[in-house]
This record gives structure tokens, sequence and C-alpha cells, in this order.
């Protein structure tokens, strides 16, 4: 994107099931002068219905709410209305959500924290295609990545495993046991203990620990 024809005039959807914090949000960015629109949802699918009708530059996502969360938004946001940039602004520092949504490709991620200055940072950041992320979020990416990188050191060669496999070793991570597996994904124990045999071949690895352990390393399993 060229950064010097950046729209000054932005668009904002702010999407937040509590209402007292969504209509706060809004008349803090009305009095923001790069912002020339600002509109609200109660949830996901809300948010879904508004863009349909109006092609906002930026959504300000919280993560938890009912109907549809944070997460399904995004993904469905991201793969309808790739132009519209997602900032999230949520009192969860969850690695797991973290990862999750910037591997999504989010453009930004910010803490309910924040102040007034920070967000009219962000927004005119990610409005000119660059990315911002909360510090206590920058520090979970940062070391995310380090760990991403020097694995895909480490390893010499990708490991094939099926879409089943990686939904088992999950499971597997949560602790989850053959029955517990089996009832969830309705398989037969034996064809839970099947898989699990494939994916410690694959994985060369005799128990869970090591299963556990590839899992985090390659980022099929965030604890």
């Amino acid at each position: 994107m060229d950064k010097s024809n950046a729209k000054k005039n932005i668009s904002i959807l702010v999407v937040d099931d509590h209402p007292i914090y969504r209509k706060g949000i809004k008349r803090l960015l009305n009095n923001i002068q790069m912002i020339s629109k600002c509109d609200e949802a109660e949830n996901g699918v809300k948010a879904l219905e508004a863009l349909a009708a109006y092609p906002y530059d930026i959504v300000l996502l919280d993560m938890q709410m009912p109907v549809m969360d944070g997460l399904e938004t995004a993904g469905i946001i991201r793969q309808k209305y790739p132009d519209t940039k997602i900032i999230v602004l949520t009192m969860s520092d969850s690695k797991r959500q973290i990862i999750e949504m910037l591997d999504l490709g989010v453009y930004g991620y910010v803490l309910k924290s924040t102040d007034e200055i920070e967000l009219s940072n962000a927004i005119q950041l990610v409005n000119n295609g660059d990315q911002y992320l909360s510090k206590e979020v920058n520090e979970v990416w940062s070391h995310y990545l380090e760990n991403k990188k020097q694995f895909n050191r480490v390893v010499p060669a990708k490991v094939d495993l099926t879409s089943r496999e990686i939904e088992i070793i999950c499971l597997l991570c949560k602790q989850l046991n053959t029955l517990e597996i089996s009832e969830k994904l309705s398989l037969s124990q034996a064809t839970v203990n099947t898989h699990r045999y494939n994916i410690m071949r694959k994985l060369e690895t005799d128990n869970v620990v090591g299963i556990a352990l590839y899992a985090v390393k390659a980022g099929i399993f965030i604890p």
C-alpha cells in the first residue's frame, strides 16, 4: 500500500457485546479527527451484516462474544472482506488467542487497558498498512516467531500429518485419553489407537510427551 495515499477519513466498526464499553469507545473515536464514520455491532453476526452494507476500513473486534466470537468473525472477515483491516481490542492476553489471531492475519492486537493515545496510534498505523501490537502482545508474538524459527532450523523435513492426525494430536495435548478421543470424534478406540501409532511413527517418538513437544514447537498446539 502507498502510505502517501493512505486515507485520512477512516471508517470504523466497533464490535463488542458490552454496550457501555462499546458506546464509550464509539464516543472516544468520534473525537479523533481522522475518523469520519464510527458504527457499532454487538456480536460477530451483526458485524458481518454491517460489513455487507458498508465497506469499513477498520474493525475493532472483541474476542469473547456470544452468538459468534472474535476468532470466527475474524476468519470470515478475512475471507469475505480482505480490504477491511482488523484490530483486536480485548481484555484477553491469552497466548493461544494472540497467536491464533495474528496467524489469521489481523493487523493489530490491543488490550483494553490501553489509553486514547495508544488506540489512536494503532488505528493510524493499521490504516497505513502497518501492524500494531500492545507491548505485552508483541512479547508473546516475538517469542512465538523465534521459537518457530529455531524449530524450523532443527527439523530436517516437514512431517506429513493428515488433518485427522493433527486433530488427534491436539486432543492428546489436552490430555484426553483414547476413550474420550473416540467419543469426541465418533471413532472406535481401535481407530484412535491406529492413528496414535502412526503419529508416533512419523514423529519418531514412543510416547505422548514426544507428541506434545513436537506439537508445541511446530505451532500445531498452543498451550
